[in-house]
């Protein structure tokens, strides 16, 4: 069963009604149905309740799905929900409607109970992958990386998580500003994709849990040349994010806390790398925990530098 679900469905004829919801409260979903629009959206905007998705007729009596769709495109507080749309027209130019009004997805009449209930399940799972997204990378953030990263040690599969840190990042933004960053960190976040492309495995899996910090899982043998490949593609062209003046001399110059110049070196990348070849990896707090020590240490070596923990229990 798939229950992290809570859904209200809008649909005038009772038969279907019931049906939609006894289908899906037998697949373990929180559904809440209702005959017309009006107090289908009451409940939405009222209720307290945190709902994921809204199954609407298209055109009924008292009903408007493009009108349903608009409201909660509307509300910021709705905007998120997934939408399905249902169709008992078969005229193209309707479904393009309803799909510019807001809708993710169109069902035709009558249902198909499997086909309906796999559509239900990846409108929820899109839903929920586009929140936990970082906004800059769309790379899953936490709630999807600590999933993952638990769902990785009940398999008990040779595992590395690879926590990912750039050095000196907060005064290279202080330096050329965070739409720059912003640009270093898209360019981080490219560079992975490409070396767990290129020396990776399907696989692999890539979060960005925010700022200039991210977390990639991978399979232990690939560890030198996934990591090496990001760090020499890094150095070879982080200069060109630089202005002539500071390429010229290697680093920059600021003003400390205290009003004194001191020289600030170019951005570099360290790589704190965790893995269960040398010790059991039991639990998530746990991974955390050695990730940022090993990471930590990385960064102590003035380059760009990956180091992985060795250490048994």
């Amino acid at each position: 069963m798939y229950s992290d679900g809570n859904i209200i469905i809008i649909v005038n004829e009772t038969e279907s009604r019931e049906f939609l919801s006894a289908l899906l409260m037998g697949e373990g979903y929180k559904v809440q149905a209702f005959s017309n629009q009006a107090d289908g959206l009451e409940v939405l905007t009222k209720s307290k309740e945190t709902f994921n998705l809204v199954m609407t007729d298209f055109q009924a009596t008292y009903i408007n799905g493009i009108e349903i769709c608009k409201a909660i495109r509307g509300n910021f507080t709705l905007r998120h929900m997934s939408i399905i749309a249902l169709m008992d027209k078969k005229e193209p130019m309707e479904k393009i409607k309803v799909i510019y009004a807001g809708a993710d997805d169109y069902i035709d009449k009558p249902f198909e109970p499997g086909e309906l209930l796999a559509r239900v399940k990846a409108s929820l799972v899109r839903m929920s992958r586009d929140l936990d997204a970082n906004p800059l990378t769309k790379l899953p953030g936490n709630v999807s990386i600590l999933k993952e990263i638990e769902a990785r040690i009940k398999t008990q599969n040779p595992l590395a998580v690879c926590y990912l840190d750039l050095n000196k990042f907060k005064e290279f933004n202080d330096r050329y500003g965070f739409e720059m960053g912003d640009r270093v960190i898209k360019h981080i976040a490219l560079l992975i994709i490409d070396a767990l492309e290129k020396c990776g495995k399907t696989s692999d899996f890539l979060g960005h849990i925010g700022g200039d910090d991210f977390i990639f899982i991978i399979n232990p043998d690939c560890i030198d040349q996934v990591c090496g490949n990001i760090i020499a593609e890094f150095d070879r062209n982080i200069l060109d994010y630089y202005n002539e003046e500071d390429r010229k001399r290697g680093y920059v110059i600021m003003k400390n806390r205290v009003g004194q110049l001191c020289k600030i070196p170019v951005l570099s990348i360290s790589i704190g790398i965790v893995t269960n070849e040398s010790r059991p990896l039991n639990h998530v707090g746990q991974v955390i925990q050695i990730g940022n020590e090993v990471k930590n240490y990385a960064k102590t070596f003035a380059k760009s530098i990956f180091v992985k923990d060795r250490r048994k229990n």
